[in-house]
């Protein structure tokens, strides 16, 4: 979603794009943030659409624990499904948590925000979560050690036996690489491929 100049200018005339920015995608409001899709708004009647909805577990979790928050589109979804759900949701970033706070609504009364690093959140996570969604990217990267071994293995402990992990990764040359690193600790018993994205269902064990 670029917009061009109504006329040439050069880069000194040219005012600065702002980080974060609130702009129309698929008919729903979204949050941008240096021109790459965070969030969007959900409405209570809207279908759930997107890579959101392909995140959705299988089961009915009582609790989640959502690592990558962003302006809370998957709280708002798992909310409107299971009701009764407990949610902590953990980024990084309190500019993003800021902004989510003014201009999307996360004042949800089942989630508690944690403004933190996700990976050692789950580090030091004592807690078990029926489902854990990992959704750690930086711009286009993918969060570094989102991936790592030591990480996967928190993911695993805190899920517990019967817990659900869902994880998105951008559909790109190196996605087979990235479900095969998930597979090396975790169980990978479903993948949702879309257009631009690749979401693993995983388990701590087959």
């Amino acid at each position: 979603m670029k917009h061009q100049p109504k006329s040439p200018v050069s880069p000194e005339e040219s005012p600065p794009q702002p980080r974060l920015c609130v702009e129309e995608y698929e008919g729903h409001r979204a949050l941008m943030a240096d021109g790459v899709i965070l969030s969007v708004a959900v409405g209570e009647t809207d279908p759930p659409f997107g890579y959101w909805a392909a995140m959705l577990p299988e089961g009915s979790p009582k609790s989640a624990l959502l690592l990558g928050l962003g302006a809370g589109t998957l709280a708002h979804l798992l909310t409107r499904r299971f009701p009764d759900i407990r949610i902590v949701g953990v980024d990084i970033d309190p500019e993003i948590v800021e902004f989510a706070r003014r201009h999307f609504d996360l004042a949800l009364p089942n989630l508690q925000v944690v403004v933190g690093d996700a990976l050692a959140y789950a580090a030091r996570c004592t807690e078990p979560f029926d489902y854990v969604a990992v959704d750690l990217f930086c711009g286009h990267a993918f969060q570094r050690g989102a991936l790592s071994r030591p990480f996967l293995r928190h993911l695993k402990t805190i899920a517990g036996p019967t817990g659900e992990i869902a994880v998105n990764l951008f559909k790109d040359r190196r996605s087979t690489v990235y479900v095969n690193r998930l597979a090396r600790v975790l169980y990978v018993h479903r993948l949702e491929r879309l257009t631009r994205n690749v979401i693993a269902h995983c388990r701590a064990q087959e």
